[in-house]
């Protein structure tokens, strides 16, 4: 099975972000660990993950009718 353009476009896309946040990871110096130290250290509440699957889960049913009725 072949990848569709926008799928490789979108394969792309992502990939360089991913290279980007790399590079800032291993050139960034201090700055970015201390940003990534605080924001791991925040933590969450226990209705966090919840709310989360609850919301994907809503816009994903969201996007596939829209797919199916989309005018």
């Amino acid at each position: 099975m072949v990848a569709k353009i926008p799928t490789m476009k979108v394969f792309l896309v992502l990939l360089l972000v991913i290279l980007a946040a790399a590079s800032a990871l291993a050139y960034g110096g201090v700055d970015v660990v201390a940003g990534m130290a605080a924001v791991a250290s925040h933590g969450s509440s226990a209705d966090e993950p919840v709310a989360l699957l609850l919301s994907g889960s809503l816009l994903i049913g969201l996007a596939g009718a829209l797919r199916r009725f989309a005018l």
